[in-house]
């Protein structure tokens, strides 16, 4: 949440790119990332001081809450990989890209469609074309491509190692 204000000129509006979007990545592994994420989220469009309303406050967490918790169980393999190589040490146990990459669309997607769509609305205040859907969709689309998979993914490959990550792992067994 303090990333999306110190970066408020970037992370609210049409086009938003917000650096705490790379957090979603750790939902991965944390289950608990879920709550955070959807807290997170909901405090940051709650203070914004040009709130677009309860449609955006709700809709923006709601989307995040869910887009994380699909992404922890979509990283079930990823995370079982993960605890192989961690154990053995063995190079072909490591969990490949993909088993990161899939996961971590979630996202992106879930944002892109649910957010991308209602903020022409909201921002607008009359129906916008579908061209301007569309291009919000797209911006969405990529500003959460480049904060899950430019900022996210070296995180999480940082914390793949750190205790609290294998104590993540221990817990899923």
């Amino acid at each position: 949440m303090v990333a999306t204000f110190l970066t408020s000129a970037i992370s609210f509006g049409m086009i938003q790119f917000r650096i705490s979007e790379a957090l979603a990545a750790l939902a991965i592994l944390f289950p608990g990332a879920s709550i955070g994420l959807f807290a997170g989220c909901l405090l940051a469009n709650l203070l914004n001081p040009a709130s677009l309303g309860i449609v955006d406050i709700l809709g923006g967490s709601v989307a995040t809450g869910v887009a994380a918790l699909l992404t922890y169980r979509l990283g079930r393999s990823y995370r079982k990989k993960l605890r192989c190589y961690l154990q053995s040490r063995e190079a072909t146990d490591r969990p490949g890209m993909v088993s990161r990459l899939i996961p971590l669309s979630m996202p992106v997607i879930i944002n892109a469609l649910i957010v991308g769509v209602y903020l022409p609305f909201l921002i607008q205040g009359t129906a916008p074309t579908p061209a301007v859907i569309l291009l919000s969709v797209l911006s969405i689309f990529i500003s959460q491509a480049i904060a899950i998979y430019g900022l996210g993914l070296p995180l999480l490959l940082a914390m793949e190692r750190t205790p609290a990550a294998l104590d993540a792992l221990k817990h899923e067994e």
